[in-house]
């Protein structure tokens, strides 16, 4: 069991806390200097495309392997998957200070590889973190986590486009690297639980089916994993063109770094808003109107056109509120779907939310990746907008229609003996207005 008080902050929290953070520190300057490696390498926003949908596409397999997860002992995915991508990093960062150029294929296999370890890190993680605090902490927890991740991840940025622009990106990468070993250490210290396991004699195909037709009693908890997916499609292209526009705009690393710098500060203040209010806030309403701010903040962006003098102005405020928007619609989503979910489900549940969320962006950056070069990055910026005001409208109407959650628990606890329960009931969580 783990060290788990009536309090917020106990051991196993406030270490999961600090790993959370350097891994996030370096993660942000791999992100940089991986982009700008491979965009000083071709000269292409397209190749950058590639990579990322090979990072992103082991993501399909993920429902088997959160079903995987749902039977192990929650350590072993998370501390092998950062052994496996430290390495990765490691060895792609030795190449390309070796050779001076590191083959495309290198690149993307790497980016393949580490995408197999994060469909087993990613749903490991998810069942993992709500058995660190208690249940009437979770709100807290997930927006002081999601602060303290981003406070990091701004720290990372703001180094790392200086760092990319001084060093070069072969260095970031390293960093990178041994911020995943150092996470894999501190995971040793971190008393995580073997959740209970579904129901005996199943093999993973059923237990990956039993968790979809858990889902499917919950039109919110259906509809999560639509939404996610409608934000990835819709920002992928923006992650591409970005770096390129401002190279165009003279800014280069350092420019991209600030720019992503101001989204980490606005997920940074979402998060102390959150952590303040608490429980005070709609879970369901709260994430609507982060739907709406995103949206807004892409419309900003990509209103001003590239002779006014103001685009990088409008694209660091645009970042800002689309920074505060992350927060106010993950960590809310979060909540909701960690108390909802039954312990014994969440890995299943957390990788279908993975899975079917990140189709979006290898889908749209493989279908985009022709026009990226083609066309201004102000109508990627639009298009991203659009979609995510349509998302928010969906989501509110959804939320709306489905006030009183179904009872999982009850659903779950009764597949384990043969019983019948009926689609709605009360879920023994606190209630929360819509």
């Amino acid at each position: 069991m783990p060290d788990m008080s009536t309090t917020l902050f106990n051991r196993s929290f406030v270490v999961w806390l600090l790993g959370s953070a350097q891994s996030q520190l370096g993660s942000a300057l791999g992100s940089i200097a991986l982009s700008f490696l491979v965009l000083h390498q071709t000269g292409q926003a397209g190749q950058m495309a590639l990579t990322l949908a090979f990072a992103l596409g082991p993501n399909l397999l993920m429902p088997f392997a959160g079903a995987l997860v749902d039977r192990l002992p929650l350590k072993v995915p998370l501390i092998a998957a950062d052994l496996l991508r430290g390495g990765l990093q490691l060895t792609v960062a030795g190449l390309a200070l070796h050779l001076g150029e590191v083959p495309l294929w290198v690149v993307n296999g790497a980016a393949l590889l580490g995408g197999f370890a994060g469909i087993f890190a990613n749903p490991a993680s998810s069942a993992a973190f709500p058995r660190l605090v208690p249940e009437s902490q979770l709100a807290r927890a997930n927006a002081l986590s999601g602060s303290v991740s981003q406070g990091a991840w701004l720290l990372g940025t703001l180094a790392g486009g200086a760092l990319v622009a001084r060093v070069g990106p072969p260095t970031a990468l390293l960093l990178d690297g041994l911020s995943f070993l150092s996470m894999a250490g501190l995971l040793t210290l971190v008393r995580l639980p073997h959740l209970p396991a579904g129901k005996p004699g199943s093999d993973v195909l059923e237990d990956v089916r039993a968790g979809l037709r858990l889902m499917r009693r919950s039109k919110v908890l259906s509809l999560v994993p639509l939404i996610g997916l409608a934000i990835n499609a819709a920002t992928a292209p923006v992650l591409v063109v970005t770096p390129k526009l401002m190279e165009r705009l003279g800014e280069g690393a350092g420019g991209y770094g600030v720019f992503l710098a101001f989204e980490g500060t606005g997920a940074v203040l979402g998060g102390l808003l959150l952590t303040v209010l608490g429980e005070r806030l709609p879970r369901k309403g709260t994430s609507g109107a982060g739907l709406l701010l995103m949206g807004l903040g892409f419309l900003l962006m990509g209103h001003w056109p590239l002779s006014s003098g103001l685009l990088y102005p409008a694209l660091l405020a645009g970042s800002l509120l689309v920074g505060l928007s992350i927060s106010l619609v993950n960590t809310p989503l979060n909540t909701l779907m960690q108390q909802m979910t039954p312990a014994a489900y969440l890995g299943r549940v957390f990788s279908v939310l993975g899975t079917v969320s990140s189709l979006g962006m290898p889908a749209a950056l493989l279908l985009t990746s022709p026009l990226v070069d083609r066309y201004p990055a102000s109508t990627f910026y639009g298009v991203a907008g659009g979609l995510l005001l349509l998302g928010a409208v969906a989501w509110l109407l959804v939320a709306a229609s489905e006030r009183t959650p179904p009872d999982l628990h009850a659903w779950a606890a009764a597949q384990t003996t043969g019983q019948a329960v009926g689609r709605t009931g009360t879920s023994g969580l606190p209630r929360q207005p819509s």
